[in-house]
């Protein structure tokens, strides 16, 4: 049965792929379900666990069958809605049948286009906040969004109907114009608007360092005692500068290893390589390397019991590295923290960022929306799904696909409520 067949299924994934996705092209191809009952099954397995995760008292390891299926399933992030991917199958079949294919199995992102839409149809009566990644999600790589950008008019219709839009990126800089320039589509369409529906669009720079509001179609930096997480505005200096030091130098050293021409880059809140040889076909392998070999080194190092703050304490700083597809950098702080930052001076939630799942979960609700294109373990994007429901993304045209698919069911959701969207 497909029950059995879910259960049987444990060979441990440490892939790039986010897991269920995998474990739904294995149920197929290896375990001779199709795709609608293996993704029937995971639509189970999944409600099974929201609410055994609902009922348990903090502290205490969930024993649903997805957590047996995927043991670090919590280090991830979690699920704030159920996952309709039933549903969202039977639709994606009404524009593309991929399952009337005989010889050709379905593949990755095919899949990934599955969880995406049901995740859309999800959350879609709840979100209050939209987040999204910059480079290959709101606009193509190294480039920005233009005036007359098909996501423009979209982004300013969810901006008008009262939710907030953000922009979550690597990029830091307390100058807001450097911002300014990539949405420049956007701010130019908000030019005529009213005031409250400008001052819902945010930019958190840095990762989680810089946060920025529109206000009569500029950005504008909103102090750090009004938004910033206690415990970034913690940090030290002086340990700050010891950690990115130590990020260098170990980037550096890997990158002479594996023999690859670089430039370093030095920020206030990051340090990075940029690849400056040829074309390279393995390269984003050994930069997915690099990621993972830097990352383990500074967690070595600055473990919660390992580094010794200024202070005299014993503490830590949150950190993430990741692979920019040229380039890798390690930035203090992460997504998690900028988006939950967010959430709480928007008034979605009344806690600051805690990594540790029975204080941020702790009656959550599916407010928040994220959606980027790094979803990988070397990505940056990964993280917020400790704190957002997610949209993993390839390029900007999914991007709007999903973004105009939500429009639409937070359009059928109010017309059967009978309220404005």
């Amino acid at each position: 049965s497909r029950r059995r067949s879910l259960h049987s299924f444990n060979e441990p994934l440490i892939t790039e792929k986010f897991q269920l996705h995998e474990i739904v092209k294995s149920m197929v191809h290896n375990d001779n379900n199709t795709l609608e009952e293996a993704l029937i099954d995971i639509e189970e397995a999944v409600s099974e666990h929201l609410k055994l995760t609902d009922d348990l008292a903090p502290g205490t390891a969930c024993q649903s069958r997805l957590s047996r299926l995927i043991p670090n399933v919590h280090k991830f992030g979690r699920f704030f809605t159920p996952l309709p991917l039933h549903q969202a199958f039977l639709e994606m079949e009404s524009m593309m049948p991929v399952s009337r294919r005989t010889h050709v199995p379905v593949s990755f992102h095919e899949i990934r286009h599955v969880f995406n839409l049901a995740q859309v149809i999800a959350i879609a009566n709840s979100v209050r906040l939209l987040s999204f990644d910059g480079d290959k999600t709101l606009y193509e790589n190294r480039s920005v969004l233009s005036p007359g950008d098909p996501l423009v008019e979209p982004l300013v219709s969810l901006l008008e109907s009262g939710r907030a839009v953000a922009l979550v990126t690597a990029v830091g800089s307390a100058d807001g114009s450097i911002f300014e320039e990539r949405l420049r589509g956007l701010l130019d369409a908000l030019q005529d608007r009213d005031d409250d529906i400008c001052g819902r669009l945010y930019v958190v720079g840095g990762q989680c360092n810089y946060l920025f509001r529109c206000e009569g179609g500029r950005l504008v930096g909103v102090p750090d005692e009004e938004w910033k997480d206690p415990l970034v505005a913690g940090w030290k200096q002086e340990d700050i500068e010891a950690f990115l030091d130590l990020a260098s130098e170990t980037l550096a050293r890997l990158c002479r290893d594996f023999k690859l021409q670089f430039q370093m880059v030095r920020k206030p809140y990051a340090a990075g390589m940029i690849y400056t040889g040829s074309p390279n076909p393995s390269l984003p392998l050994f930069l997915d390397e690099i990621a993972f070999e830097v990352r383990d080194a500074l967690q070595d190092h600055f473990s919660p019991a390992g580094l010794r703050l200024s202070s005299g304490k014993t503490g830590s700083l949150a950190f993430c590295t990741f692979n920019g597809g040229e380039d890798v950098f390690v930035d203090v702080g992460s997504k998690a923290v900028g988006i939950r930052s967010l959430q709480r001076y928007l008034g979605l939630v009344n806690r600051y960022f805690v990594d540790a799942e029975e204080a941020v979960y702790e009656d959550e609700v599916a407010h928040t929306l994220h959606v980027g294109d790094q979803f990988t373990r070397a990505g940056n994007d990964l993280l917020a799904r400790k704190v957002a429901s997610t949209l993993w993304v390839s390029e900007p045209a999914e991007t709007l696909f999903f973004v105009e698919r939500l429009r639409r069911q937070i359009h059928m959701e109010s017309s059967q409520h009978g309220c404005s969207p």
